[in-house]
């Protein structure tokens, strides 16, 4: 695995009063923050003081109070972004490639590069046009699918997207070997995606009309190749603590990255280059699945 690049921490403020730094500095210490590394990744953040993500006092000032709730109605972002130094490009994008980088003790995943990610992590990349779009279409706020973001909180769900959706994160957000295990999130896509969703959407009586999600992958025939978890082609557990192959199932995530790709549609390959019967032995894309399409009549 490359080395992971070290970014500096975001220097504290400056504070007026030595008084005040030290009941800023007794509130942090007894807030107990702990690691990122947790099995289950909660990404609650390492840091010595409050201060390094807050400006204290910030919020008791009216003009700061109304262009927070401005911005909460322009944009839905929530009513606390004002108290903050930076929004979540000041921590999640970069200038550079990298796709993880360290601040102080804590592992920072990179969404949005200004150049072209040098390892995709598991949502992808905002680099890329799909994922732009995706994120204008959303309502152009992280906070669109990201709900009640709070890095200090004993427990932030999965991914900070609500309390339906479960699952086990990677703390490296799949940048090395390691891997996301999901409990499907297909009911999150639904809220904007209905129409791709649920069976009258997917089969009619002439056939398949979209591809199935929150849908068992069978153990058998074409499909029985798919024999161990792949992060290319994921799949999900009905029990995310037991993530066995005869309880998979296929979802959203299983063909899209929904931060963007460099393909269409977030797509996590060149769909348009799986052909079936090409007998190229592609055992990528489609063909994770669909072991036997790919083997001429």
């Amino acid at each position: 695995m490359k080395k992971i690049p070290i970014r500096p921490a975001r220097s504290c403020l400056a504070m007026t009063g030595i008084m005040l730094l030290i009941v800023v500095i007794a509130i942090a210490l007894g807030v107990g923050f702990s690691t990122v590394f947790s099995g289950r990744a909660m990404a609650k953040l390492i840091t010595e003081s409050c201060i390094d993500c807050h400006v204290v006092h910030k919020w008791q000032d009216q003009a700061e109070r109304e262009k927070a709730a401005t911005r909460a109605k322009a944009r839905l972002l929530g009513v606390y972004t004002s108290a903050l130094e930076e929004d979540c490009e000041g921590c999640h994008a970069d200038a550079n490639s990298h796709t993880l980088a360290t601040a102080g003790l804590n592992m920072v995943p990179i969404v949005k590069n200004a150049r072209e990610p040098e390892i995709p992590l598991a949502g992808g990349n905002f680099y890329y046009s799909s994922g732009q779009s995706h994120f204008e279409k959303a309502g152009g706020s992280c906070t669109s699918c990201h709900k009640d973001i709070k890095h200090h909180a004993g427990s932030s769900g999965y991914r900070f997207l609500g309390k339906d959706i479960k699952g086990i994160g990677d703390p490296l957000y799949e940048y090395g070997e390691g891997h996301n295990i999901y409990q499907s999130g297909d009911q999150y896509c639904i809220a904007c995606h209905a129409n791709f969703c649920g069976s009258e959407n997917q089969r009619s009586e002439a056939g398949w009309v979209r591809h199935p999600t929150n849908s068992p992958l069978p153990l058998s025939g074409e499909y029985a190749g798919y024999e161990a978890y792949r992060k290319d082609v994921p799949v999900s557990y009905p029990d995310p603590n037991k993530p066995e192959r005869s309880t998979a199932h296929v979802m959203c995530m299983s063909c899209h990255r929904p931060h963007g790709t460099p393909y269409p549609y977030l797509l996590r390959w060149n769909y348009s280059a799986m052909v079936a019967g090409g007998e190229d032995d592609n055992e990528t894309g489609c063909f994770a699945c669909h072991t036997t399409k790919d083997t001429e009549k």
